[in-house]
């Protein structure tokens, strides 16, 4: 009896890939694919490039991704459809323009198929002549280093030749709607600015946690001094006792009915020597019990468990209930 073809799981791959270019998507499932991509929160860019008579063009995207530091590389998204699409894969410069979130109305001029978008917004021309815009965050001129035809868009690498920062908060995309982080940090602080309000903050250092210890043992994490509830204070606080800290997101908001008082907690990282009264524990050194604060006693029981699965939310409560939500379509290309 002969023995059957063994299929070998390549071949097995194989066909799956064939069966995956041959599906064709309906235009119901585009748009549900969109609304999926689009759960991807991002930054705001804008892209610019100089014709070959020397007119400035540039359209709006969140397609954008740093590739490599050696050598220095990025990407970015151009759609077929765009009219400046030829352009962009042929010009030997470009620039990439991470927009703040002051520069809303600039991602909406360049998304949009306005005639003349220099015209009507600053700009200056930056190394190679690409078009600068000076109030983004950063700017990176780039050499052409490579094209990639990729379905109904082209990817165009990058290689940058150098690039300018600035200060300021990012301006931000998701599900088809602008969020501004700085936002989030002016409202903090109004609220601190009302009184009743603790501003602190979970800051970890490679698994370890920077918590006030007192003389009796009891711990707590970092608050911002009284004269200075605010997260500004509360950074400068810990920058006096030759700490760095670096906030990156709300963590919790809770009301301590014992203390009397409301507390914003954010997340963040540090780096330097616990300061006296300070110290660093390691996420399972922790000692909860002696958590003075029973809000504050499940929120850093909640991280634990969190950082183990590297998934974050953001609580509203207090120490029995609260609510949890987990920390989550592109701009048109002109």
């Amino acid at each position: 009896m002969a023995a059957k073809p063994v299929r070998t799981q390549a071949a097995a791959r194989k066909d799956n890939m064939a069966e995956a270019a041959d599906t064709t998507m309906t235009d119901a499932d585009k748009r549900a694919l969109r609304d999926a991509f689009g759960s991807f929160a991002t930054g705001v860019t804008v892209v610019t490039v100089l014709q070959e008579d020397g007119t400035p063009r540039g359209f709006t995207a969140n397609s954008f991704t740093s590739v490599s530091l050696d050598p220095p590389l990025l990407l970015i998204c151009v759609a077929k459809t765009a009219h400046s699409c030829p352009t962009f894969c042929a010009a030997p410069h470009f620039a990439v323009n991470i927009l703040s979130e002051e520069q809303r109305d600039v991602s909406g001029l360049f998304a949009s198929r306005a005639p003349d978008k220099f015209g009507q917004t600053d700009w200056h021309p930056g190394p190679e002549g690409v078009p600068i815009l000076p109030a983004s965050l950063c700017s990176f001129i780039c050499a052409h280093h490579a094209r990639i035809d990729a379905g109904d868009h082209v990817v165009v690498l990058g290689r940058v030749l150098s690039f300018e920062m600035r200060g300021g908060a990012p301006l931000g995309y998701h599900r088809g709607s602008y969020f501004s982080i700085g936002l989030e940090d002016r409202l903090v602080n109004a609220a601190a600015g009302q009184g009743g309000m603790r501003i602190g903050a979970i800051l970890e250092r490679d698994g370890a946690l920077l918590l006030c210890c007192d003389a009796d043992g009891r711990v707590s994490v970092p608050i911002a001094p009284a004269r200075a509830g605010s997260l500004t204070g509360l950074v400068a606080h810990l920058g006096g006792l030759g700490l760095a800290v670096q906030l990156d997101h709300l963590y919790s908001v809770h009301e301590d009915t014992q203390q009397g008082h409301h507390a914003m907690i954010y997340h963040g990282t540090i780096d330097g020597p616990a300061p006296e009264g300070m110290v660093y524990l390691s996420l399972e050194d922790i000692p909860l019990d002696d958590v003075q604060s029973a809000p504050e006693r499940s929120m850093l029981a909640r991280y634990r468990q969190e950082y183990k699965h590297g998934q974050f939310g953001i609580y509203q409560g207090d120490a029995e209930q609260g609510v949890m939500r987990v920390i989550p379509a592109p701009p048109p290309e002109g």
